[in-house]
């Protein structure tokens, strides 16, 4: 419900990237073998893990020294754990002490997603002999399927195509496979996203000598092999940059692995560096009531790029704040750009310094 929910509101969203606060960060949900006290721990470390992923943004972050020592101590960040069966298959979902989780990462230096993350339009095209599809929001397939549990586990707030006469008329799958950029930003504006990843899923590919599968596999498939290739655009630009291509002979395994390539590579753009804080002036240019000033105030406080904030100038509808930033500039204005709330005004008719304090304005459309 909550993704129809979320195409619903794009389809009125013409303007403007569209951001999602992802709830429950800082829960997980992992199978579990027995309710037995063994596998109970396996199945809380195997939660905490895929919780300090999905805040990193990163499957790298398991890596950390500190981190792996932490995760055998889960017990020091679980706040409450209980047992679920979905289509009989039991499952632990375990919850995590938030501030307990960002101290972690502020200790060791470690980028922080926040909650306020991009919306991501995937369009996915899959081929098999002459045949090739388009993979909707509505389709009934276990690649589908496998598409959304990941973008959960992960995080990262994605949507499909509709695929109705809209998109049937502004694109054609040759325009997807080619990765032809203007078709494929017209049929994609509809949803407004931050991101747009085209995914090309064949299953024409060949194994060269050197890729044969080392597991079991019975002939056929020691000749011909699954490829999966992504590439990404983002709404600000007209370059589509490649990422990884794999093969194999498992369609959802290559899947789960080119979703930590994209989910790594948008959380770059947005995460928080907790190693180093930096200054930032800004100008709000158009706090003409006390009620702005407190809404102006309050959205500030909630933005996890900042760390901390104070009022250091008022004249006219002019408030200038001095901020301290979890991060760079970059990383606020990236931050900003997902919600219209404060806009930077940039006038066209004069040249813009480096060292020109930002202007915006709170609330305009």
């Amino acid at each position: 419900m909550f993704r129809y929910w979320i195409v619903f509101t794009l389809l009125f969203s013409w303007n403007s990237a569209f951001a999602v606060e992802v709830s429950d960060l800082y829960t997980a949900k992992v199978a579990l073998n027995s309710q037995t006290q063994r596998d109970q721990s396996s199945a809380l470390k195997a939660a905490l893990k895929a919780v300090l992923v999905k805040i990193a943004g990163d499957e790298q972050v398991l890596s950390n020294a500190f981190i792996k020592n932490e995760v055998q101590h889960y017990s020091k960040y679980l706040t409450q754990f209980n047992y679920l069966t979905d289509n009989g298959v039991n499952n632990l979902v375990a919850s995590f002490d938030e501030n307990k989780i960002n101290q972690l990462f502020f200790q060791e230096n470690l980028p922080l997603w926040g909650k306020l993350r991009p919306l991501v339009l995937f369009w996915v095209v899959t081929e098999d002999g002459l045949k090739r599809r388009i993979i909707s929001e509505t389709d009934e397939s276990p690649l589908h399927d496998e598409i959304s549990a990941l973008a959960t586990q992960k995080g990262l707030p994605v949507i499909l195509p509709l695929m109705d006469l809209t998109d049937t008329q502004n694109i054609q799958i040759p325009d997807l496979w080619g990765r032809f950029i203007d078709p494929i930003k017209l049929a994609s504006q509809r949803y407004a996203p931050e991101s747009v990843v085209i995914i090309r899923v064949s299953k024409n590919a060949i194994f060269t000598a050197d890729e044969e599968p080392t597991t079991d596999c019975n002939l056929l498939c020691k000749q011909s092999a699954i490829s999966i290739d992504w590439h990404i655009v983002t709404t600000q630009s007209d370059k589509v940059e490649t990422g990884n291509q794999y093969k194999g002979v498992d369609e959802l395994v290559l899947m789960k692995t080119v979703m930590s390539d994209i989910t790594t590579h948008i959380s770059q753009r947005y995460s928080l560096t907790t190693e180093t804080d930096h200054d930032l002036i800004i100008d709000v240019a158009n706090i003409d009531s006390l009620a702005k000033y407190v809404d102006v105030t309050q959205f500030l406080d909630k933005l996890s790029v900042i760390s901390s904030f104070k009022l250091i100038k008022a004249e006219g509808n002019n408030r200038r704040f001095e901020l301290t930033l979890m991060g760079s500039a970059d990383t606020l204005f990236a931050s900003l750009k997902l919600n219209n709330k404060l806009k930077q005004y940039v006038d066209p008719l004069s040249g813009q310094s480096a060292d020109d304090i930002p202007v915006f304005f709170w609330g305009t459309e």
